[in-house]
């Protein structure tokens, strides 16, 4: 192999394998073995509902680290043309809008229930037992849902590639409500592309005819589940999402 870095994440790097042109995901020493099948067999799952993803071949470890082995997608990601072009950011808002409601329309029985994973995240959350308890009431109480929940849907996970697009890291896919995988965009927006994350907000509802409200709702919970991930920068912006919830 003659791999070549790409990417790298908190827990693994991109490389590209130049002479055979795919790609390996190398996870960190130590990653969870349960998580990179885990992470495998969703993306296997949603290419058999048609969605566009880069196809796994191989799933292996060299020096005690686990990857993948992947078809490698030659392209950009639409954070890429967003800031190449900014005075087509609109356009690419509307382009990820519709890539975001067509995941929604697919099922996958298969995979993960969204409530079970946030109930999850927000217990291992070092917030106030008590606004634990109001949160969960909260998710357990909104209506039961089986849409395709990508989880982390970001303009870094969309590869314009011709006139194709491909989705990748499927590792938070989960079956549930298509409101809370659009908070989840959301907050994602506003912490690395804030002047963007109201206008998608409003695009999303406008095109699938959901209030605004309805969605605001679920960005409390979503943040608390987001808090568990423990990563400093968010903190403060997290908890303050959480704390303007209304009872």
């Amino acid at each position: 192999m003659n791999l070549k870095l790409i990417n790298e994440r908190r827990n693994n790097k991109i490389y590209v394998d130049v002479e055979t042109n795919t790609a390996y995901k190398i996870f960190n020493e130590g990653y969870s073995k349960n998580n990179v099948f885990m992470e495998a067999f969703i993306t296997t799952e949603v290419e058999d509902t048609g969605i566009l993803v880069p196809s796994i071949q191989e799933i292996s470890s060299m020096n005690k680290k686990w990857y993948y082995k992947s078809d490698f997608i030659e392209g950009k990601t639409l954070f890429t043309l967003m800031n190449e072009n900014p005075d087509q950011a609109e356009a690419y808002l509307d382009q990820m809008v519709q890539i975001h409601t067509n995941i929604h329309r697919k099922k996958c029985a298969k995979l993960p229930v969204q409530k079970d994973k946030l109930n999850g995240y927000i217990r291992l959350s070092n917030l106030d037992k008590y606004l634990k308890i109001d949160l969960l009431d909260m998710l357990n109480s909104s209506p039961k849902h089986k849409k395709l929940c990508h989880g982390n849907f970001t303009p870094h996970n969309i590869i314009i590639s011709g006139t194709k697009t491909y989705i990748t890291d499927w590792n938070h896919a989960s079956q549930g409500n298509a409101s809370a995988d659009v908070a989840r965009t959301y907050l994602w927006l506003k912490i690395n592309m804030p002047k963007y994350a109201d206008i998608y907000l409003e695009k999303f509802c406008q095109a699938t005819n959901t209030s605004t409200r309805y969605v605001k709702n679920w960005i409390p919970i979503v943040a608390a589940a987001r808090l568990s991930k423990n990563i400093p920068e968010e903190t403060a912006f997290l908890n303050s999402l959480i704390s303007v919830i209304e009872y």
